[in-house]
């Protein structure tokens, strides 16, 4: 009896056209994963995340050390390193060219176990801390007067010319350790490489410590003040107050879906994920001629070639989906089969 029931709405569901079809959207497992993550935001289910409730539970790095190692998280540490800018555009085409392949060593030093960031910084400043950057030492010697006249021109110029707008770059490398002490050794030692590598480009490049990484954080958090930065690690001991009761600012809105309040500035964020082979200089140059407060962050990780082929035969795979779906519809629509897709 129970075998005749199910036979006959097994032919009543194949009458009414009830068939489980699988659906076929041509998008990759990381394409379906970030499309999923963008409607839960957009949808505001924030369930799973505990909401901060003042400015510095809203900063996400657990500590600050001296010698400038960050712990993000239990097992995540990382460095920062500062370089400055040379003549690139000034220089000779052969000159160029050994710049890029220094340059691209530098990128290639990096493994798959390390994550780093390009952190290019504009913000304005009060015209003190503005003037600080052009300070050249004097060594005691007949050519004090030379640096002192040439740190004076260089402090005017600057004056005129930008607005007060500072521009700082770095490089920002971390990786996964299982405590501080096979952190320090790690990343001490991909520091001396990656200030090796800047050196070798031509541009002078140093290593931050604890304080300096602090500023930049107070700095980048506090875009609207101009109020000068304050802050020592023996003052921190003595006052029992955390490093982010320091760089927090006033407080942050996040209610708005387009931008977002940090103190009394308003900013926007913008967001660009892809995988290229490179990416024209050009761009980035022309974002960091504008005298405003800007912030560029790129964040790369090398990959494993092994994976890297798999996704790259996934990308082309789904490509090569979406050009037979086309045709398809250029048939039906009476159109050559042998139409090619120029839209990739």
């Amino acid at each position: 009896m129970k075998k005749k029931q199910k036979e006959a709405q097994r032919n009543q569901k194949r009458k009414l056209g009830f068939r489980k079809r699988k659906t076929k959207t041509g998008l990759s497992i990381r394409e379906k994963s970030r499309l999923a993550e963008l409607k839960r935001l957009w949808s505001g289910n924030f369930r799973t995340k505990k909401i901060p409730t003042t400015a510095q539970k809203s900063i996400t790095f657990e500590k600050m050390f001296q010698d400038g190692i960050c712990q993000v998280k239990h097992n995540y540490f990382t460095k920062m390193v500062e370089f400055y800018d040379i003549n690139y555009e000034l220089l000779e085409i052969d000159d160029q060219g050994y710049i890029l392949e220094e340059y691209s060593k530098l990128i290639n030093y990096f493994d798959p176990a390390i994550k780093f960031q390009l952190f290019l910084f504009g913000r304005q400043v009060n015209e003190r801390v503005l003037a600080d950057q052009f300070d050249i030492p004097l060594q005691q010697d007949i050519f004090d007067d030379i640096r002192e006249e040439y740190a004076t021109m260089l402090k005017k110029q600057a004056a005129k010319g930008n607005n007060g707008i500072l521009k700082s770059k770095y490089i920002i490398f971390g990786m996964e350790c299982n405590d501080l002490k096979e952190a320090r050794s790690k990343l001490k030692n991909i520091e001396k490489d990656v200030i090796r590598n800047l050196n070798n480009i031509g541009t002078n490049a140093k290593a931050l410590d604890g304080k300096e990484r602090i500023r930049i954080l107070y700095e980048y958090f506090n875009q609207g003040t101009m109020e000068p930065f304050h802050f020592s690690f023996k003052e921190l001991a003595e006052s029992g107050k955390s490093v982010k009761d320091y760089i927090a600012p006033p407080g942050f809105d996040f209610r708005y879906p387009s931008r977002f309040r940090s103190g009394e500035m308003y900013g926007s964020v913008f967001y660009l994920d892809m995988i290229a082979p490179r990416v024209s200089d050009e761009l980035v140059k022309k974002l960091l001629d504008i005298d405003d407060n800007l912030t560029i962050s790129m964040h790369m990780q090398t990959m494993d070639p092994v994976k890297a082929i798999k996704e790259l035969k996934g990308a082309l795979s789904n490509i090569q989906k979406m050009k037979i779906e086309e045709q398809k519809k250029a048939v039906r629509s009476g159109y050559d089969m042998d139409i090619r897709a120029t839209c990739f």
